[in-house]
């Protein structure tokens, strides 16, 4: 049976003194995603970390049917960890730096509960390209629901140049490459493996109003991996969107 109070200290700890940790024991682990989105819940009060947005994970129905969720897998993205594009980290910042090419928006208004993807669009300030540079706090890599539970791997994002004309969705479906010091990481042009941004987003809405809480202005939503992710131990990493633009930051070792 899942410890809330006890997997949440664990995981906050890891968290807040930049340690790994084995997996959570199996008397105290979460073993639904419920359980786990209480345990990260409390894991977040527990480092005292402000909450500046949302990240989407596993945002196509086929990742979704693959681990058994209805839906994407929800985490949060922190205030001082939201970048700007060609923000400099060292490996002292990250354990397992996960390279993921994402489109974001940024929050005008809050959507009301029931939104649809067509209706979200007008909530919506801005469209950007980004990466996210996920990280997990396990020695090695979990199952989905402890990874969930794990702040959902949320590590840095860099919030790259905003799309133009995003409302006309043209640039939904292109190339998508990311790099490592030049070296390609993943690639991807098959716009059925893109996520499915606005699906996504009115999913979290009404996640959200399900858990009590909503979208508010100005909040950084990133809507799932364009291309694989890739983790990376350090080095200059692009993301690169053909015909839009890259976003570039850099893990330096030390």
């Amino acid at each position: 049976m899942t410890n809330i109070t006890e997997a949440s200290r664990i995981l906050a700890a890891a968290f807040t003194n930049h340690t790994l940790i084995d997996p959570l024991p199996t008397d105290i682990a979460p073993d639904s995603f419920d359980a786990a989105y209480d345990v990260q819940d409390a894991t977040l009060k527990r480092t005292g970390a402000k909450q500046a947005g949302w990240k989407i994970a596993v945002a196509t129905r086929a990742a979704q049917e693959k681990i058994g969720s209805d839906g994407p897998l929800i985490g949060p993205l922190l205030d001082g960890r939201i970048l700007e594009d060609g923000a400099h980290l060292t490996t002292n910042d990250l354990h397992f730096p996960n390279i993921e090419a994402e489109i974001a928006v940024v929050m005008a208004s809050t959507p009301p509960s029931g939104a649809t993807p067509e209706s979200i669009l007008d909530h919506i300030q801005s469209m950007h390209l980004a990466i996210e540079i996920a990280d997990r706090r396990y020695h090695e890599k979990q199952n989905p629901i402890q990874t969930l539970a794990d702040l959902n791997s949320t590590g840095y994002f860099v919030l790259g140049q905003e799309i133009e004309n995003w409302r006309n969705l043209n640039f939904i479906g292109g190339t998508v490459t990311t790099k490592s010091n030049g070296t390609v990481l993943a690639t991807n042009s098959d716009p059925n493996a893109w996520p499915e941004i606005f699906i996504g987003l009115a999913y979290l809405v009404n996640f959200l109003a399900k858990r009590g809480t909503a979208l508010k202005p100005g909040d950084v939503v990133t809507t799932g991996a364009c291309a694989t992710p890739t983790i990376t131990p350090h080095g200059k990493i692009e993301a690169i969107f053909d015909g839009l633009g890259s976003v570039t930051a850099t893990i330096e070792k030390v």
